[in-house]
């Protein structure tokens, strides 16, 4: 469930309306939003990639992609475009191209309102009755809760360069070795944890939607507890997951020691080839929230973050040379 989108489904309408503060400026949300080089990235939900045939962005005009799902099926789109009103509002009509077996029609807005320098996004799906709003809710608010954070996660590091940490090291395997070491949980037992803890727990459920829920100790027993959403799995080049603070039950907590410390970040680790047997890790942090208390204590931590991503990669790195497990 997301943690900062919300949905309501009102009585008497056909609708389900999602809405989430972003922050970044109305300008830079809607060229997300209207912009295939961006709307690839990010649109739809988690674990979804998208290829674009066509973007004609006025009254009239048509948007046709495949979104491709994490089980490798291909699900055609149309977008024929109603209102075009930059950088407010953008109204189109929905269904498959009469290509594809599922066939979803419905009317989309997508409202932009500008707060502060930040963006109220209203996302709307407006069915053709009740009873087919009520037959897609299920899927289809956890779909529209995921596509809007996506888009909130997507735009943060172009909104403010520091929102984004990111570190990066090099090792001298394939990138599907590579891949199977961060991914594996019996792998990761071996190495995913700062310098001086151990692992204590590792439970996985490697799928877009799959949690690892991991526990760390250190030598004095002091414990500290993790939780892992998955949101992107692309052997064997990307992995992107949502990371929190947890307890030892599964639930999110807040950081132990730093009250202010965001209760959800997004991670993306990019697996990036430099040769048969040399692949390069970029790990990336970042902050989609919109609270400036969190978003402060984010980026003053930077260097300490530099440190604890330093020791993990140097786990990494000496586990890695013991070679196959």
């Amino acid at each position: 469930m997301s943690l900062l989108a919300r949905t309501t489904l009102p009585k008497d309408k056909p609708l389900i309306i999602t809405t989430r503060l972003i922050a970044a400026s109305r300008e830079l949300v809607w060229k997300a939003l209207t912009s295939p080089e961006h709307l690839q990235h990010f649109w739809g939900p988690d674990g979804f990639t998208n290829t674009y045939k066509s973007f004609d962005l006025r009254v009239g005009g048509e948007a046709r992609f495949t979104m491709h799902g994490p089980d490798g099926t291909n699900y055609p789109n149309r977008f024929v475009f109603l209102t075009v009103d930059a950088p407010r509002l953008l109204r189109f009509q929905h269904d498959n191209g009469g290509e594809g077996d599922l066939d979803h029609k419905f009317i989309g807005e997508i409202e932009l309102t500008a707060q502060s320098g930040k963006t109220q996004i209203e996302l709307r799906m407006i069915e053709n009755s009740m009873e087919a709003r009520d037959a897609v809710a299920r899927f289809a608010v956890d779909g529209a809760q995921q596509n809007v954070d996506r888009l909130a996660a997507y735009v943060a590091p172009l909104a403010q360069e520091k929102n984004l940490f990111a570190i990066e090291r090099s090792y001298p395997v394939s990138q599907q070795r590579l891949f199977r070491a961060c991914t594996n949980v019996e792998e990761m037992k071996q190495w995913f944890a700062p310098p001086g803890m151990a692992v204590i727990k590792a439970d996985q459920d490697l799928r877009p939607g799959g949690t690892y829920h991991y526990g760390l100790a250190s030598g004095q027993g002091n414990e500290m507890w993790g939780m892992v959403t998955y949101k992107e799995i692309t052997p064997y080049s990307r992995l992107v997951y949502a990371q929190s603070f947890s307890d030892p039950q599964g639930g999110l907590t807040r950081h132990p020691m730093a009250p202010n410390w965001p209760l959800e970040m997004l991670t993306m680790m990019d697996f990036i080839a430099e040769g048969e047997q040399q692949t390069r890790l970029r790990v990336s942090w970042i902050y989609a929230g919109v609270d400036d208390a969190e978003g402060e204590t984010f980026r003053a931590a930077h260097s300490g973050m530099t440190g604890g991503w330093t020791g993990t990669l140097d786990n990494l790195q000496a586990y890695l040379a013991r070679g196959e497990q």
